[in-house]
């Protein structure tokens, strides 16, 4: 297989950039991001420049429904949002997930835009009206998606769905009976703060502890705190669709 050295590029994410590569003579360029399977990579490990990429072309896609689909009625304008508004702002998010309030709300804005485009409600402006259109609509928050596609991707890992991701070589499984030490840590920059220990879990799991909010969140460290919170008859499922109906449950209580 051959390269061609103006279309490959170095990203480097340790702090050191002295390092230079070549190519057929020619010196590799080096790149602050980059898309990588439909994902943009930054070399500081942060997801707000996708962020901020998918949510643009998600309003786009938005504004381009609105155009055209004024005089639909609201059941066939919630379709194409979720056909193709929401994919845009899910794909790959059990990766990315981000732990920035700022970048949580930047997605959660293009679902509210698209509880008005739904509902056809462009004037209501009271605290609280896109509240209720989002209520009208029955969208679930898409913070909680990414939880749940998260844990359910982790539970394909646990299962031994995932050949890939053997759950050996990154999670630790808890003895029973032991309960795990809290982890709370704070950030002004994150949502909120982190209390997670096991709570009526036969299959709890160890929660690796890091300096950076980049392995602090990261998706095993993220998601095992989410786990372990998760009652015993969730995590103990036979099969995916009976743990994915029960996360359900859990999310619309």
């Amino acid at each position: 297989m051959r390269f061609n050295a103006s279309k490959c590029y170095i990203l480097s994410i340790n702090k050191s950039s002295d390092f230079y590569y070549q190519l057929d003579n020619s010196i590799l360029q080096n790149v602050r991001s980059t898309p990588y399977l439909g994902i943009l990579l930054s070399d500081d490990m942060k997801w707000s420049p996708h962020i901020s990429s998918i949510t643009k072309k998600a309003n786009c896609t938005l504004g381009f429904l609105r155009r055209n689909l004024q005089r639909c009625p609201p059941r066939c304008r919630q379709q194409a949002y979720l056909s193709l508004v929401r994919p845009l702002l899910e794909y790959g998010a059990v990766v990315w997930d981000p732990y920035l309030k700022k970048d949580i709300d930047c997605i959660e804005r293009v679902q509210r835009k698209a509880s008005r485009f739904i509902t056809g409600d462009f004037r209501s402006s009271t605290p609280g009206s896109v509240a209720r259109l989002l209520e009208k609509t029955g969208l679930q928050p898409l913070h909680q998606r990414r939880q749940q596609l998260r844990l359910t991707f982790f539970y394909r890992v646990v299962e031994g769905l995932v050949p890939a991701l053997p759950s050996h070589q990154f999670l630790t499984e808890q003895k029973q009976g032991r309960k795990i030490r809290p982890v709370r840590h704070s950030d002004h920059h994150t949502s909120n703060i982190v209390s997670q220990y096991s709570r009526n879990n036969s299959r709890p799991y160890s929660v690796p502890q890091g300096r950076t909010d980049q392995f602090r969140n990261s998706f095993f460290v993220k998601t095992a705190q989410d786990w372990n919170l998760l009652e015993d008859n969730t995590v103990t499922s036979k099969s995916i669709g009976i743990f994915k109906a029960k996360l359900a449950a859990v999310h619309h209580h």
